[in-house]
């Protein structure tokens, strides 16, 4: 394993506090970047490029304050975005319209939970998590582009980040709480997952393994919730790379930019939902968006094509 980067590397853009900022998204229809807030409900945008000033930083605003809980989203193929919300509600959001109709009204098992991360996968389908429960354990679905849902996993410890192998005949899986990402064998036709294995096995390290994605090359990124860092593995799972934040709590990363250069790492202030601004606890970028260059790229994200 190489050394820790620097944090003088990586750049804070947009200094929010979220209490659990999660869900980076590259928009490239927009050339903008999206993530949430998960307790809060907010949904922001951020756009560099000819937005950023003399900083190099560019500009971000909150585009929607949602009466709830948003876990997750996709881009649907028409641009528009797809949100996975607390009771597994299910609904269209888009910039000129706003909310649109639920895909998925509710869940009647999620009705005292909420979605946690959510992927697309390269036919439109969308897999997504829901947080465990005092009564249940979180479970992982898969939604088809009818808007039907499977239930793929139950009694799962914190669902979380999700990816697909470039040859697009695996997907990883995190379970949080387990300390591990798993490895899927992914059935293209069906959208089945079946002979499960782990890859990454993190119980002797700092932190949990949170939001991931894949980068160009094939390794598997993970932002560690509790552990202040990204870490780089490779496909058998071996730790090749790390780099640290100003923030404990480092909950997601993906790769955007015209040409998917870019890393965007959101991070959270608090231990909880509602929490108090916690700082100097925390860290002092908790909370904030950060890009950072990791000298390798991603791909763009799948859509999502659901009652579309």
């Amino acid at each position: 394993m190489t050394d820790e980067n620097s944090t003088d590397e990586i750049r804070r853009i947009a200094d929010t506090r979220c209490h659990t900022g999660e869900g980076p998204i590259y928009h490239p229809d927009e050339e903008a970047l999206y993530w949430l807030d998960i307790p809060a409900g907010d949904l922001f945008r951020y756009e560099g490029g000819s937005a950023a000033g003399e900083s190099g930083v560019g500009e971000y605003e909150r585009v929607l304050d949602y009466d709830g809980k948003i876990g997750g989203y996709t881009i649907q193929e028409s641009g528009d975005l797809l949100l996975f919300c607390d009771r597994g509600t299910i609904r269209p959001w888009s910039r000129d319209s706003g909310l649109g109709d639920p895909v998925v009204d509710e869940i009647p098992e999620e009705r005292e939970s909420r979605f946690n991360d959510v992927i697309a996968d390269p036919e439109g389908r969308v897999y997504c998590g829901t947080m465990p429960t005092a009564e249940s354990g979180g479970r992982l679905y898969r939604l088809d582009t009818d808007g039907s849902l499977t239930t793929l996993e139950t009694d799962v410890q914190i669902p979380n980040g999700m990816g697909f192998t470039p040859d697009r005949e695996a997907m990883y899986f995190t379970e949080t709480e387990a300390h591990a990402i798993y490895r899927y064998s992914y059935d293209r036709a069906t959208g089945d997952l079946s002979d499960r294995e782990t890859v990454v096995d993190a119980s002797d390290v700092e932190g949990f393994p949170d939001g991931m994605t894949v980068d160009a090359e094939g390794h598997v990124w993970s932002a560690f919730w509790d552990g202040g860092r990204i870490a780089r593995y490779t496909p058998d799972g071996q730790e090749e790379r790390r780099v640290a934040f100003p923030a404990k709590k480092v909950s997601a990363v993906t790769f955007g930019g015209p040409d998917c250069e870019t890393a965007y790492v959101t991070t959270a202030l608090g231990p909880g939902e509602g929490s108090a601004d916690t700082r100097d606890e925390e860290g002092d970028g908790a909370g904030a968006l950060f890009e950072v260059d990791l000298g390798v790229g991603g791909v763009p994200e799948f859509r999502s094509s659901v009652g579309e």
